[in-house]
């Protein structure tokens, strides 16, 4: 009997142990963090003022999607745990957001409520840059000289907030003085038609109109332009010089918009999309006209980007005026050159456009492409060396190029 009521219990524990082992539940799966980004780079703010920051974190299904906020200066600005930007006093501050082991960065530069902004010009760069951007971290050095009464030029170099070296070369014109001027120049002086000259460099093209009464104070690169074919060297866009237009039309990019600058014998400057063309010809009062890219600024407000390459960084020059349509400021990035300077991305050229009290700006042909030249002080129209390129061009020099911008004294 007792060896029965063994077997009996045997046979019950049997089952019983495999159904046990058969509802052991596996640990799940750990799906680890990916990637975190924030719908925004860099924010600026004035004290008092807040904005939300919105993380997104991959994959979807990750384990822990949880995202904890952090700011290196909490002086300056908080956050808090839903993402919530508060601007403290002004300054600079790095927010962090973290999930997993992955985080991401917004850069926030907060403004004092009562920092000037006052509409002057010459506007004084380092300053403007300092009190409105969060561009330099660290100024390296800087220079600001007169060529002429109303032509201020200032060269900067800086670190920035992500550690980058970077170099501009800003030139501030006054066109209401009736002495100066601003003119297009071409390779040889021509036309862009075949057998004459396609490319050139800009200071071989300033020496054939630099003469008495005409006097080069300096200038910078324009319109892209074609590189290979019976027309090298024409400009993408359309382009006029002193009333004749020498190209009509525009290059046609899905993702790449085409704008244009121009002006009159009133020396007021406009500028417009593509599509505004027609009725800026329809005008009759076009003297020069040059063609460039994307607008950065319109109407003092910042545009949204067609471009395919807006976050790059690259050798850029640009092109802008004040609200008064008479004062206009030329810029140029040097870049891809990591010790010196590596260029500048689109929101960047913004930001530095609109600190310079720009209310239009627009981004032109860049890369190895672009110049800045200056007049050397003094230097007579036979001087062979009397144009200084003071910028460091990224193909480590001078470029022959397609046209160009000069800015003209008549004194």
């Amino acid at each position: 009997m007792k060896r029965f009521v063994l077997m009996l219990a045997v046979a019950i524990w049997i089952p019983a142990g495999f159904y046990s082992c058969d509802k052991v539940e596996k640990p799940e799966e750990t799906i680890s963090v990916e990637s975190v980004k924030l719908d925004q780079t860099r924010l600026d703010l004035t004290e008092g003022e807040s904005k939300y920051l919105t993380a997104t974190v991959s994959p979807y299904h990750a384990t822990d999607k949880r995202v904890t906020w952090s700011s290196s200066a909490p002086e300056v600005a908080t956050v808090n745990e839903s993402g919530l930007v508060t601007a403290v006093k002004a300054g600079s501050a790095t927010i962090t957001a973290t999930a997993g082991n992955k985080k991401a960065e917004c850069l926030i530069a907060v403004r004092a409520k009562d920092a000037p902004i006052a509409d002057v010009f010459p506007i004084n760069v380092v300053k403007a840059l300092q009190q409105r951007t969060s561009l330099i971290k660290t100024l390296r050095d800087s220079v600001s000289y007169r060529p002429h009464d109303n032509v201020t030029v200032t060269e900067v170099s800086y670190v920035d907030h992500a550690g980058d070296n970077q170099a501009a070369f800003v030139m501030q014109v006054n066109l209401a003085d009736p002495r100066i001027s601003i003119t297009n120049t071409t390779p040889g002086d021509t036309d862009f038609e075949i057998g004459h000259v396609q490319r050139q460099k800009l200071s071989e093209q300033f020496k054939l109109i630099d003469k008495a009464g005409h006097r080069v104070i300096g200038g910078v690169n324009t319109d892209f332009f074609t590189t290979t074919g019976t027309y090298a060297g024409r400009p993408s866009g359309v382009f006029w010089h002193s009333g004749v237009c020498y190209r009509d039309v525009f290059a046609s990019e899905t993702n790449r918009p085409r704008c244009f600058v121009w002006w009159g014998e009133d020396e007021h400057v406009h500028m417009g999309h593509s599509s505004d063309y027609p009725a800026a010809k329809a005008t009759g009062k076009i003297r020069e006209l040059f063609s460039g890219g994307q607008i950065l600024i319109e109407e003092g407000k910042l545009t949204t980007f067609m471009e395919d390459s807006v976050f790059g960084t690259h050798p850029r020059t640009m092109f802008g005026y004040t609200s008064d349509d008479r004062k206009i400021v030329l810029v140029v990035f040097d870049g891809r050159q990591n010790t010196w300077s590596v260029g500048v991305n689109y929101p960047d050229m913004q930001a530095f456009m609109k600190a310079l009290g720009c209310r239009w700006a627009i981004n032109i042909d860049g890369g190895g492409s672009s110049t800045f030249i200056v007049r050397k002080n003094g230097a007579s129209f036979t001087d062979a060396g009397r144009f200084l390129i003071r910028n460091k061009p990224s193909d480590g020099s001078e470029r022959a190029i397609g046209p160009g911008l000069a800015v003209i004294v008549t004194d």
